[in-house]
């Protein structure tokens, strides 16, 4: 199919405030400070809202014109950050790929449910059926479920029990793992339908997939897990020359235009109104791309590696033009749309993400806690756990041994434990736990605790980390 908009609009009445969220649901949206107004009124049947999440691979905190970018043209993405809210303190669940996409479905830091690690085609291992993700939860609420794009969380070929659609999605059509990962099936559903596919067509077919998926549930609810394959490597056929960062810059484009294709669809099929539409990235930039002013890159837990740009778009929902500079964490999207939705967690299973729907609600500040950032690499440091972040303050007690994508050696004048001020210090150059003693002892206390704790949960449901 091609991508028209409007070729099957529905008639689904605009949402309101006051009707699209679930009001009674067990994690007590109607008591949340703040939020009351989006209950539904006595007698009116709340409408569970549409969530649709762009995931791209290794897109930089810097890439898009909203989060800086001088070179790269962003017109979309600029225009949901105008009508929704804007994140500058966002953190992936890890700085690679496997880990993070394990973080968006479970809210779980990656170690806790088992991958720690970035997967390759011969591994295998991969999500277990022990978790449950997001899409399962949503699908036990009525939702339709889709997977378009990078899956990356265990291969299908090595265990059916891998595949997407074991895992709470209805319709999968993408790649097992990274593109320049090989053999390089395309999946449709259960079948391979090419390998390798053509690359350089993979955004858009991705986004037509999302369209005819959406076009067939307009009623609602529905959820798309839209994990476009680039920037990781970058091709886009269709742009290359249109930006000024070559490219890279040009897929980023690229991904841009089809970003306003899904928009307008919504507009077109009448579901924008009750649809939050999130565009997000699962890490820093690798090799090439931008992560504006932050130090460090992917596989890295300085800010460059893991704090990516966020943009939230859900117009019945969200306030307009908001910039919202609160740590919050991928591990949040799950218990956030499980509130949003009215769905129960599992009562058995420890989720580290905090529900951030106030803060889309009404753009105040939601003070969710630690965020903890845990490497790939397996370095040494206390437990797997590299750093935490506290209000404006962030410890580093561990770190993948420089120079790695930064380019960067660490000389004996920047040794461990390393703590910044990040309000003052973003591009965190000036270590300040000489200064502040008794907060790097509180902090790394905080850490080893939380970092038991999550191995001890480890070891009970699959074995020692």
């Amino acid at each position: 199919m091609s991508v028209q908009p409007g070729e099957a609009a529905s008639s689904t009445a605009s949402a309101t405030r006051r009707t699209v969220l679930k009001g009674s649901g067990a994690m007590g949206l109607a008591a949340v400070a703040g939020v009351t107004a989006a209950v539904p009124a006595h007698g009116e049947e709340a409408a569970a809202p549409n969530v649709v999440i762009v995931y791209c691979d290794d897109l930089g905190y810097g890439d898009p014109g909203c989060y800086g970018s001088p070179l790269v043209k962003t017109p979309a993405i600029d225009g949901m950050a105008r009508r929704g809210m804007r994140f500058t303190d966002f953190y992936a669940g890890a700085p690679t790929c496997t880990p993070s996409r394990a973080s968006l479905l479970t809210g779980c830091y990656a170690p806790r449910v088992n991958l720690a690690t970035v997967l390759f085609p011969d591994h295998t291992n991969g999500l277990s059926s022990r978790e449950t993700t997001l899409a399962t939860y949503l699908k036990g609420a009525g939702y339709a479920t889709a997977h378009i794009g990078k899956w990356h969380l265990g291969n299908p070929a090595v265990d059916p029990a891998l595949h997407p659609m074991e895992h709470g999605f209805d319709r999968y059509f993408g790649l097992p793992y990274s593109n320049d990962m090989a053999p390089l099936p395309l999946y449709d559903d259960r079948e391979i339908a090419e390998e390798p596919p053509d690359q350089a067509s993979l955004t858009r077919r991705y986004t037509e997939e999302t369209v005819s998926f959406i076009r067939a549930h307009a009623g609602g609810p529905f959820f798309v897990y839209l994990a476009i394959t680039q920037p990781h490597e970058p091709l886009a056929s269709e742009f290359a020359g249109r930006s000024a960062a070559g490219p890279h810059g040009d897929s980023v484009e690229e991904i841009d235009h089809y970003v306003g294709v899904l928009l307008d669809e919504l507009d077109a099929l009448g579901v924008r109104e009750n649809t939050c539409v999130i565009f997000t990235s699962d890490n820093g930039p690798w090799y090439v791309g931008s992560a504006g002013d932050l130090y460090g890159r992917k596989a890295e837990t300085y800010e460059g590696g893991q704090r990516v740009p966020f943009v939230v778009e859900w117009p019945a929902v969200v306030p307009a033009g908001v910039t919202y500079r609160e740590p919050t964490s991928l591990v949040d999207i799950l218990p956030t749309f499980l509130e949003a939705a009215g769905v129960e967690p599992d009562p058995e299973r420890t989720i580290d993400g905090r529900s951030i729907l106030r803060a889309l609600t009404t753009g105040r500040r939601v003070d969710r806690g630690d965020i903890f950032s845990y490497d790939d690499q397996r370095t040494p440091s206390v437990g797997n756990c590299n750093a935490v972040r506290r209000g404006d303050w962030k410890l580093h007690v561990g770190r993948v041994p420089g120079p790695y994508f930064t380019g960067r050696a660490f000389s004996p004048t920047e040794e461990l434990p390393q703590l910044f001020d990040l309000a003052r210090d973003p591009g965190e150059c000036y270590d300040l736990s000489r200064h502040y003693p008794e907060l790097v002892t509180t902090l790394t206390a905080r850490i080893e605790e939380f970092d038991a704790a999550l191995r001890a949960d480890h070891a009970e449901r699959y074995g020692p980390l």
